[in-house]
């Protein structure tokens, strides 16, 4: 073969054992979320990319087949043809033969080497580390094309290798790399040390992680820390302890704190008040409440309280006995990071209880909680998703500090007062539910 189609072969073998390189390591580290954005912005070969990270197994098996048969090629076409370009220069040094024959090929050879693992492995492989989206999505289409050319031949080396894998008494490789939480935990922090993530968002996959660890009664408002609602004391000194404590749940219990028999919701006092007097508490609505052992862990509480749609749960110790309140609150405090709870309320909480007919809620609380929280959905709440959006569609305008309006709905009027605004933002509302006269009357 003349040296010069040899060196032109040499370059094409060069090369394509480049191409398998990257596209072996662009497969390898590439995130199939990447390549889904990707394909969503129309960018090319995101689709070929796509199918590729779908089976992954198989096109290593083509990049491994595509590389052993280019550094074959090299090493059968390269060291001759370097051995016999430099054969007259080293003629000149007036050697034997043999010397001469043998100094051109160790040079063929080392120089052949040398391009090898330059230019055919660690170049290409240092590029699919740095930009590994875009050549998993350069190399996707020709890897493609490259496998349903070879695919009879894949089949069969791949059929030997799974029997002689289950032979050996191994499974079959799994197709997708799957991390532990651990593993996600050192890979968030790695990729925060080196700025590509927030420390604060670090922080809340880490307490979403420690769900899993904590148990109940680590997050819970304890029974020595309880406030309930006495089915055996006057209605009178319910309330008085309710505008003492102001918050808006309140466990219902019978002479003590082991004989819970459901929780109320201070609303429910506003819609009973009139028949509701002294220890007389047929009327009054208890809602029922699910208890949860304190042992529990904190994921599975969240489980529990999205499955039965509550966000206040009684807590029972190994006895059956009373050992404290939990609620949704709770859970979003260890992941947030801060103690807000609408057991126990502070000045960030959502809605706070002044009394049971008057409520401070925050611009920000979702308006279906709004609307449960008054008992009736206004007629300007289209398009609403927050208190704020409503108040804009109540009073038609950006309201100011110390607005009021008034919305009725049957027997109820609820009057809103703007509270506090954050310039153009409303921050913080008052809402007071009223019976009207008509409803005194018949009660």
């Amino acid at each position: 073969m003349p040296v010069g189609l040899s060196l032109i072969l040499v370059v094409f073998f060069l090369f394509m054992n480049a191409f398998f390189v990257v596209a072996e390591f662009a497969l390898v580290r590439v995130r199939k979320s990447q390549l889904q954005i990707a394909e969503e912005e129309g960018r090319s070969g995101a689709k070929a990319a796509l199918r590729v990270a779908n089976n992954v197994n198989a096109y290593l098996s083509a990049c491994q087949l595509g590389i052993t048969l280019a550094s074959l090629a090299l090493g059968w076409l390269g060291e001759p043809a370097v051995s016999e370009l430099i054969h007259p220069a080293l003629g000149l040094l007036n050697l034997p033969k043999s010397v001469i024959s043998a100094i051109a090929v160790a040079i063929g050879f080392a120089l052949i080497t040398a391009l090898h693992i330059v230019v055919g492995e660690l170049i290409p492989k240092s590029l699919a580390i740095f930009s590994t989206d875009r050549y998993a999505r350069m190399t996707a289409p020709l890897l493609v094309w490259f496998y349903r050319l070879t695919a009879p031949i894949m089949w069969l080396f791949n059929s030997i290798t799974n029997g002689v894998m289950k032979l050996l008494g191994h499974d079959i490789a799994n197709e997708h790399e799957v991390y532990t939480g651990e593993e996600i935990q050192i890979l968030i922090d790695e990729s925060t040390q080196s700025g590509l993530i927030d420390p604060k968002q670090n922080e809340l996959v880490d307490n979403i992680f420690e769900l899993y660890d904590k148990e109940v009664y680590s997050i819970m408002t304890p029974r020595t820390d309880m406030e309930c609602f006495d089915l055996t004391v006057p209605y009178e000194e319910n309330l008085e302890m309710i505008k003492r404590c102001k918050y808006t749940r309140y466990p219902v219990c019978r002479e003590d704190k082991d004989h819970i028999e459901g929780f109320i919701h201070i609303k429910d006092l506003y819609w009973n008040d009139e028949t509701i007097s002294g220890t007389n508490y047929e009327k009054l609505s208890i809602r029922e409440i699910t208890a949860v052992s304190e042992s529990l862990s904190v994921d599975r509480l969240l489980q529990i309280m999205q499955d039965k749609e509550t966000k206040f749960m009684l807590v029972v110790d190994e006895y059956g006995g009373t050992a404290g309140i939990v609620t949704s609150s709770d859970v979003m405090s260890q992941i947030l990071g801060n103690d807000d709870d609408e057991y126990i309320q502070n000045e960030e909480s959502e809605v706070v209880a002044l009394s049971y007919d008057c409520f401070l809620i925050d611009g920000s609380l979702p308006v279906s909680e709004t609307v449960e929280l008054i008992g009736f959905e206004p007629e300007k709440i289209e398009e609403c998703e927050t208190a704020a959006g409503l108040m804009l569609n109540v009073f038609g305008r950006i309201p100011s500090e110390g607005d009021q309006m008034s919305v009725e709905h049957k027997n109820t009027k609820v009057t809103f007062t703007i509270v506090k605004m954050d310039r153009h933002r409303i921050d913080k509302i008052s809402v007071k539910i009223e019976r009207t006269q008509q409803e005194e009357e018949e009660s």
